[in-house]
């Protein structure tokens, strides 16, 4: 066997690998002068870093309001109240002035009253007990204290003061007159007793004179002595 192949075998396997370390070695140039300096003309990719976040604007300053140790009152409008018209008083017509006629009877002072409307309201003309008494005419007689359905009563309204005593006798009760105070009861001056609800006549026409035109016959007595006295000052 000669020499010659061996050797010739060994030269080109050096030959081999000193040209792949030359490729090798130009290959790693390259990529290196790609990576390095980008002379290849390839683009290579930029990569910045990350900016700062952009920084929030400074949002205004607000000043604290101050409030005033003493607030100034905002004034409002003064409204000046529409004044309301005054109800107008209806005017309530005076009463027709009463018809009083003195007379005397058995011996005693009266007044006659002519009551020139109906629903004549007779009022206490001083403080003192109000005293009802009612009487019926039986058989030509005048009655204290009796009860005869069939026949009308007639009232006798008196007020008794300690010095005084004042008696009202209107018309049948019930149809004609309308008591308001009760037996009994205590009045001021000016308390209604009783009212004349219709036409008619006082209980004398009925007891002792029947031509008499009185809607109503008053007499006024002193206490205790019983003295007549004049009623025309009180009605």
């Amino acid at each position: 066997m000669s020499l010659d192949s061996p050797v010739k075998h060994a030269l080109l396997r050096i030959g081999a690998v000193g040209l792949a370390s030359a490729v090798t070695a130009v290959v790693l140039f390259g990529i290196g002068r790609l990576i390095l300096v980008g002379d290849l003309g390839v683009a290579m990719p930029s990569f910045s870093l990350p900016s700062a976040a952009p920084s929030a604007s400074p949002s205004p300053t607000v000043s604290p309001a101050v409030l005033s140790d003493i607030s100034t009152p905002n004034p409002s409008p003064t409204v000046t109240p529409t004044p309301e018209p005054s109800p107008t008083a209806t005017a309530l017509p005076p009463e027709a002035p009463l018809a009083l006629t003195a007379f005397r009877f058995g011996g005693r002072g009266y007044v006659g009253i002519a009551v020139p409307e109906v629903g004549r309201t007779f009022a206490a003309p001083f403080a003192g007990t109000v005293e009802v008494r009612t009487y019926q005419f039986i058989d030509g007689e005048v009655r204290l204290g009796s009860n005869v359905p069939t026949l009308p009563f007639y009232p006798y309204v008196s007020v008794v003061a300690p010095d005084r005593r004042i008696t009202y006798r209107p018309g049948m009760l019930g149809s004609v007159t309308e008591l308001i105070a009760r037996d009994g009861a205590q009045v001021g001056a000016g308390d209604a007793l009783f009212r004349l609800v219709a036409p008619g006549r006082s209980s004398w026409a009925t007891f002792y004179n029947s031509s008499a035109p009185y809607e109503v016959v008053v007499s006024l007595q002193a206490l205790p002595s019983g003295r007549d006295l004049d009623p025309t000052p009180y009605l």
